[in-house]
């Protein structure tokens, strides 16, 4: 099917799917990082939103839920990558929020405002939770999703309430997954750790749109609502990911979207990218 586009990774036990649910886009760097260093002048962003599903022997973990129907045109859908892989909603145990940008919550909806996964535990940061009960003129989210929000505090709040599902400090979420804050980006913003069997995998959901900000973590992206914070938060997942030898995948990296990081100088790493399939 030419609207799918996924990349299979394992991290030890778990098998891990990474989705791309949108349609790919080459902004020009000096939109997002300035100031550009010279030897950046011609690269060529990609920018295209994903989520993630890990497997393992017990659960069934969504890391974001994409776009959704009520958000396209799409070249790429997750619903039809999960129909191919025989992957059902209500089969999805946990589901990881690392933001609430339109493209990260999208798809928990349905188009008739339903809940996509009927029997998932939700994790989000508390700061997120708290941000959706403001009204949209207090600006933490973007006003067209005004509906949508209202929509989920309606649905969510008896799921997460006094039930351990609201973080605000790096803590174990699952076994083997992490939530670690990485604030900067958006309110609330949440990178998650999968480790199994010594391997790790860091997701740094938007930390940073592409690779290169990983790369040049010194210079901070404009777009991100908080830029200077947003720029500590990579310096810390980059030496984070390093010092555990943890691969790193960003939301909207392209496929394969994985790849492992080395330091090359102050606020200088190399992104070596994993093979694709």
């Amino acid at each position: 099917m030419s609207n799918i586009a996924t990349h299979r990774i394992r991290v030890g036990a778990c098998e891990c799917l990474i989705v791309k649910d949108g349609t790919a886009g080459n902004p020009n760097l000096d939109e997002f990082m300035q100031p550009v260093p010279p030897e950046l002048a011609d690269y060529e962003m990609f920018m295209e939103g994903g989520l993630m599903l890990i497997d393992d022997a017990d659960r069934r973990i969504l890391l974001d839920a994409g776009n959704g129907p009520n958000r396209g045109p799409r070249t790429h859908a997750a619903e039809a990558a999960f129909a191919a892989a025989d992957i059902t909603p209500a089969s999805v145990d946990i589901i990881l929020l690392t933001h609430g940008d339109p493209d990260h919550i999208g798809g928990l909806l349905s188009a008739d405002g339903a809940l996509v996964y009927p029997n998932a535990r939700f994790i989000l940061h508390q700061d997120l939770w708290e941000a959706w009960h403001a009204p949209p003129e207090a600006g933490l989210y973007f006003p067209s999703q005004a509906a949508a929000v209202r929509r989920l505090v309606e649905l969510l709040r008896d799921r997460l309430v006094d039930t351990g599902s609201l973080v605000d400090t790096e803590c174990e979420v699952s076994p083997g997954i992490r939530a670690i804050p990485a604030l900067g980006h958006r309110v609330g913003h949440t990178a998650y750790l999968i480790e199994s069997s010594g391997q790790r995998l860091l997701h740094i959901g938007d930390a940073a749109f592409d690779p290169v900000f990983l790369q040049h973590t010194g210079i901070p992206n404009v777009r991100d609502t908080s830029p200077e914070q947003a720029r500590d938060t990579r310096r810390m997942l980059v030496e984070r990911a390093i010092a555990e030898e943890a691969a790193v995948v960003g939301s909207h990296f392209r496929l394969p979207g994985v790849g492992k990081l080395t330091r090359r100088g102050e606020d200088r790493y190399t992104w070596i990218p994993v093979a694709s399939n």
